[in-house]
């Protein structure tokens, strides 16, 4: 299959639930403070890649929390803090995850430059904390940060084994299927989604490149020029669907035939985002499009 086909598939299966390391102090010792429902938990032990560890569990809403830099460094990320965004990114220079403290929305995206790959966000069972100056997150994101087999993080009694090479013997239901599939043309697409999709008018040059829909819920269509994808989203609701989520210089609403549309970018519109009639739409380039471009592709849609 054609490369933006490819990585799609591999972050999928990472996403149906992504720099030189930084050392530890240089994370604030608080930034928001641990929920109230925190709760007391017997400490697990962690064993990564076969090594016993003499990390810290933690316990938020029943779910089991593990430090997340230690564990990241030990599977072969490397771990970024972004003070100003109060973020943390994970990399491995081949797939990456954003984290967000207080946000129980995850994502994982190709980090190999040149390719486009995002999975759909997805929450766990509780967001990111600080807790006496080390991040935690649930342990059970390291199954979709290496290729969601759930045999990757196994818990047996007070262990907690995290493999990364792990497999789930053949037949056992316990393994999340692929969420995405590809279809032929838009008319499957909508088929599949079940709700009418109108070709959008794009910037001259992009050729459909893929019809993709995301658990039966988003519709996704790629459209390829040179090296530049661009991608188009649709499904039920409002917001924002794009999975989009850099920090551009500037964004801004645009009225466009009566509808709202946000627009993020640096010299063009990397990003725009709009509802309509119970919709949720978004067009997305990695180069950019012109807001004339964005308007005749929200045109479109009406």
């Amino acid at each position: 299959m054609k490369k933006t086909i490819s990585m799609m598939m591999a972050l999928a299966v990472a996403g149906s639930m992504a720099a030189t390391a930084m050392a530890a102090n240089d994370e604030p010792m608080v930034i928001a403070p641990v929920p109230n429902t925190q709760s007391q938990q017997a400490q697990m032990k962690i064993v990564i890649k076969g090594q016993t560890t003499s990390l810290q569990t933690i316990s938020v809403n029943g779910c089991t929390m593990v430090p997340v830099r230690a564990v990241a460094e030990a599977l072969g990320y490397t771990v970024k803090w972004d003070a100003a965004k109060k973020a943390i990114n994970l990399n491995t220079k081949e797939t990456q995850c954003d984290l967000r403290i207080g946000d129980n929305s995850y994502v994982v995206y190709t980090a190999i430059e040149g390719m486009i790959g995002m999975s759909a966000p997805f929450s766990l069972g509780a967001a990111p904390i600080i807790k006496d100056g080390s991040t935690y997150v649930p342990v059970d994101l390291f199954v979709p940060l290496c290729g969601n087999d759930p045999a990757v993080v196994k818990v047996s009694g007070d262990t907690i084994t995290i493999d990364p090479d792990a497999t789930t013997e053949d037949g056992d239901s316990g393994q999340i299927p692929n969420p995405l599939t590809v279809h032929n043309s838009l008319a499957e697409l909508a088929k599949a989604v079940g709700f009418d999709i109108k070709a959008p008018i794009v910037p001259a040059g992009y050729q459909a490149d893929a019809y993709i829909d995301i658990s039966g819920e988003l519709a996704e269509v790629f459209y390829t020029k040179g090296e530049d994808t661009l991608v188009y989203r649709v499904g039920c609701g409002e917001g924002d669907n794009s999975g989009v989520y850099e920090t551009y210089k500037t964004t801004k609403t645009v009225n466009v035939k009566g509808i709202s549309v946000e627009m993020r970018g640096n010299d063009k519109v990397n990003v725009a985002v709009w509802s309509n009639g119970g919709f949720a739409y978004s067009v997305s380039s990695e180069q950019g499009i012109s807001e004339t471009e964005v308007a005749a592709v929200v045109s479109s849609a009406l």
